[in-house]
């Protein structure tokens, strides 16, 4: 819906032995860097010295921009947590404004709590706020989560009994990080949507939504948060674990198609070589595309299609060139709250080196399309530049479903393949620059992670939720094919 706040990605934490020198602040301030890739509109920290308030910092702007050195060392204490967001509200007069910022706050009570994720239905958190008279103004779910735990503290319990009692509340995807009384707890919902790791360096704590935000920091990765899971990390180093709901692994796996790094560790496997398999698949359904190899060069959309163009290209014994030249100040389009901000981004995003592709057979390959945005721009300048054809393989299906577990698709009139067979979105690509379109098979992505398909929630593809949606599946609507998945 226009307007609506959809503000979640990426979530860490850092708690320091009594004897660690620095801040958990500085810390996080690497785990928040190393995770900006899942959102890089807003940051925001919260730290908290022994018997002291909660001292906060949260900004627009990506990690590097938000935070000084002055405001790190404001954040002092051995404890923190943070968030990075991917999407801002707007103003009438169009300029962005820091709304709903996180970590979530009560001052009052010293809570602090950082949630990626969507709670999808908001049905039963709003009964229980209503009814203890808290249910006023506009509160996006993670909010009304902060707000409901907090409740249940005010109400006598500690902040893992609170979680526990808010649980059944919650009915959505939430991997979460929070603090309160120089503890810091980690939890995920009953099926896992989103990732969450704890790992273990020189005695200290640190959470982060991905492995990567571990290494940093040269941290030993333990295990992940579970599914169901509550941890609790108290002020002296000893972790506690509570199992809140029966857990069963759905995990949104457009993590592996593009959100998570390429250096991070899901369900024991490095993102990258998932991205490579989806490569190897490729060339298995499509092939070389051309009789002439020769002429054939593999060009990858960076960054994350890059490891899929090499299975491909390798597969298949054909030339990968990187002649897309990414701007790596840019952020992520497929997360900008507006298209005309997308198409804005896209002009600036990418750079084509002419020299590889002139007169050459372009085998164009791309993680996903989603809006339609950045393909057509690019095959319509790599015939410019003088490419004799181009072809183009999507690593994964169409995404045909809005998501409602924290990546920004709300919209499926905006889905192109929800609204346009795959003939169709050739032709919008470009009817005569565009040769050939193709996507990677549903059964084959899910071949390549080595997983079975019951350990993710695909959801985009299929338009099967594995949590209820509630209302929001009065919004879907049967898209016009459902090519590569059926």
């Amino acid at each position: 819906m226009a307007g609506e706040a959809r503000e979640k990605c990426a979530v860490g934490g850092v708690l320091l032995n009594e004897a660690a020198v620095d801040t958990a602040a500085a810390h996080l301030y690497e785990v928040l860097f190393a995770l900006q890739h899942r959102g890089d509109e807003a940051s925001g920290m919260v730290s908290r010295e022994p018997g002291e308030p909660l001292a906060a910092h949260r900004e627009l702007g990506m990690v590097k921009d938000v935070y000084s050195d002055e405001s790190i060392a404001r954040l002092s204490g051995r404890l923190a947590v943070g968030h990075n967001k991917y999407t801002t509200s707007t103003s009438i007069k169009g300029v962005k404004e820091l709304r709903h910022p996180q970590p979530i706050i009560d001052e009052s009570l010293g809570l602090a709590l950082a949630h990626n994720g969507n709670i999808p239905d908001t049905t039963k958190m709003d009964g229980f706020l209503e009814r203890h008279n808290l249910l006023h103004g506009h509160r996006n779910d993670s909010e009304k989560m902060g707000f409901t735990i907090a409740q249940f503290m005010r109400g006598g319990q500690d902040l893992p009994a609170a979680v526990e009692s808010a649980y059944p509340l919650l009915d959505g995807a939430f991997s979460c990080v929070g603090t309160h009384d120089d503890m810091l707890v980690a939890f995920r919902d009953p099926h896992g949507i989103r990732p969450l790791a704890l790992g273990n360096f020189d005695d200290n704590w640190v959470v982060s939504s991905e492995t990567c935000g571990l290494d940093i920091l040269n941290a030993k990765y333990v295990r992940e948060v579970q599914p169901g899971e509550l941890v609790v990390i108290t002020a002296d180093g000893q972790m506690e674990s509570k199992q809140l709901a029966a857990g069963r692994d759905k995990l949104d796996i457009f993590e592996l198609v593009y959100f998570a790094r390429h250096d991070s560790t899901l369900y024991g496997k490095t993102v990258n070589e998932i991205r490579r398999q989806f490569g190897v698949e490729l060339a298995l359904a499509h092939g070389a595309m051309h009789d002439d190899g020769e002429n054939v060069v593999v060009v990858p959309v960076p960054d994350t299609a890059v490891p899929e163009a090499e299975g491909y290209a390798q597969s298949l014994g054909l030339t990968m060139t990187q002649a897309i030249i990414k701007n790596r100040y840019i952020g992520r389009t497929f997360m900008q709250p507006t298209d005309q901000a997308r198409k804005t981004q896209l002009r600036r995003k990418h750079n084509i080196i002419a020299e590889p592709i002139k007169g050459k057979d372009v085998v164009l390959i791309d993680d996903s399309i989603v809006r339609l945005n950045t393909i057509p721009n690019l095959v319509q300048r790599m015939k410019q530049i003088g490419a004799r054809s181009v072809s183009v393989l999507i690593g994964s299906p169409p995404v045909r479903f809005p998501d409602y577990y924290g990546i920004d698709t709300p919209h499926q009139s905006e889905l192109a393949a929800a609204n346009l067979t795959v003939e169709e979105m050739r032709r919008a690509i470009s009817e005569d620059g565009c040769r050939y379109l193709g996507f990677l098979p549903l059964e084959s992505m899910v071949r390549a992670t080595g997983m079975p398909a019951d350990m993710f929630n695909l959801s985009c593809f299929t338009g099967e939720y594995p949590i209820d949606i509630g209302k929001r599946q009065a919004e879907i609507t049967s898209p016009v094919s459902m090519e590569y998945v059926e």
